[in-house]
């Protein structure tokens, strides 16, 4: 109830009923109603209680809570507080709306328990303030589509894969009831309408919203481009999103309004940043993903992709450094509008540059043939095909070693080696390799440790300056009362 009705204080009244073996608690205000029922073993009861008396009473225990009628328009509730008893009374008066709370729809469609988590997306995306043209406070809900739609002016999310029992469309009000953890999130979710109330029912709770029959909402079906008409396409791999999501809120920002970061594709998919007091920026590699098209370099907020990863995007279309982004994954669509031109962040060869831990994209590969190990030949041995002055020659412009020379170059590396006091074996190249990639792995791991660590300092000092700043202040404010004093 607290996030269906905010903070509005003192908050609705809740109805509390028994009758014939059943519990029901319910409370309706400013759009909204909510109700909860559960088996009880009650005698027929009414009581009305004001919504504070559950905030002051609210505990982690589930011990026992007691409510009584004390009289015309007064209640006493009674519970303990670890072992202080608590006992309150409180005045409550029964709302003029008190029979009209919303009535169950007849008819109802079962929907996946994904449409709490989709209609709690969608509220994300509505406008707290909308304009009065079209009404983006409002989520829209499509019957002949079953799609979920939601827009704040500079945004658009489009959800597909419920079914609605309506053809028209219909708008409610946005309410972030729906990422409450009361709610089972592992039940079907059912749906219905009445003419002036939508219904959601999972488990014993039903949430109603008012329907809005005045407003409008703009028909995002004629805004969505076709992939297809992309100048760029990007392939997110599952591992790269989930890096995305939890990694762009953490890049560095030089401007808190806009939170900008560039998306340059050129063969790779390159994500840039910069602090506010520095021009070195940060780059992010998504090393498991795979893009195509014409290279392409574009400035967007970092919220609007971060809050697509974290919806699990699977392919990422840019249409031009003008043009809104299009994010889409498993039945949906996220479109957004990027920044202003000119301000991208080109490549850095200083950049601090992080990898995504992701696979490498499938391409096809071919299996490469074996190489057969070379045997060692003699230093002098003359590369030009012609006899040297060692003697040894040359046939078709290669080197050709004898069993003589064999041993004659392991007699010298075995004098050398005994020379220095110590038994050394001969590396390959491919040796030589695998050694320097184990190195670089190991200072690519290294780096991304000391960055971290760079940070947590970096933040950690900026809290302690603002602490400083704050008792400076203090006690410059103190000073001056005690000047005023004298």
């Amino acid at each position: 109830m607290r996030r269906a009705f905010g903070s509005r204080n003192p908050g609705p009244a809740v109805c509390f009923t028994a009758n014939a073996g059943t519990l029901t608690v319910k409370a309706n205000s400013g759009g909204v109603a909510i109700e909860y029922h559960i088996l009880a073993n009650a005698d027929d009861e009414t009581l009305w209680l004001p919504l504070q008396a559950l905030v002051d009473c609210e505990g982690k225990k589930d011990d026992l809570a007691q409510f009584e009628a004390a009289g015309p328009g007064r209640v006493t509730a009674q519970w303990r507080d670890g072992k202080v008893p608590q006992i309150v009374s409180y005045d409550i008066t029964i709302p003029d709306e008190a029979e009209k709370f919303p009535v169950q729809p007849q008819s109802l469609s079962e929907n996946p328990p994904g449409l709490l988590k989709a209609f709690h997306s969608a509220f994300d995306v509505t406008a707290p303030d909308p304009p009065i043209r079209f009404a983006l406070d409002c989520i829209q809900l499509r019957g002949a589509t079953g799609s979920i739609g939601a827009s704040d002016g500079r945004q658009l999310l489009v959800q597909d894969g419920f079914r609605f029992p309506w053809d028209t469309d219909v708008l409610v009000s946005g309410n972030g009831v729906f990422s409450s953890n009361e709610l089972p999130k592992d039940e079907p979710v059912a749906v219905g309408r009445t003419d002036n109330w939508v219904a959601f029912k999972v488990g014993r709770w039903t949430v109603y919203l008012a329907v809005n029959t005045t407003g409008r909402f703009p028909d995002f079906s004629k805004h969505i481009p076709k992939a297809e008409e992309a100048k760029a396409r990007c392939l997110i791999s599952p591992a790269d999103a989930s890096f995305l999501a939890t990694t762009l809120p953490k890049l560095p920002c030089h401007d808190s309004d806009n939170r900008p970061i560039t998306v340059d594709l050129n063969g790779k998919i390159a994500i840039r940043a910069r602090p506010a007091d520095s021009m070195r920026p940060t780059e992010v590699v998504l090393t498991g993903s795979s893009c195509s098209g014409e290279p392409v370099r574009v400035s967007i907020n970092r919220m609007y992709l971060a809050r697509a990863a974290r919806l699990g995007m699977q392919q990422l279309c840019v249409f031009g450094e003008d043009n809104a982004l299009l994010g889409s994954g498993d039945q949906w669509q996220h479109m957004w509008m990027p920044l202003e031109p000119g301000v991208s962040l080109p490549p850095a060869e200083d950049a601090i540059r992080i990898e995504s831990p992701g696979t490498e994209p499938d391409v096809p590969t071919t299996p490469t043939p074996k190489r057969k190990r070379a045997r060692p030949v003699s230093e002098s041995t003359n590369t030009s095909g012609k006899a040297g002055a060692n003697g040894h020659a040359g046939n078709n412009g290669q080197a050709q070693a004898t069993p003589q020379a064999d041993a004659d170059v392991q007699a010298k590396a075995s004098g050398q080696a005994k020379s220095n006091g110590q038994v050394r074996k001969p590396k390959t190249n491919q040796q030589d390799i695998d050694s320097l990639i184990e190195q670089g792995e190991a200072l690519r791991t290294s780096l991304r440790d000391m960055l971290l660590k760079t940070n947590e300092l970096v933040n950690g000092l900026k809290r302690h300056r603002r602490q400083n700043r704050a008792l400076q202040s203090t006690l410059a404010s103190l000073r001056q009362l005690k000047t005023l004093s004298m």
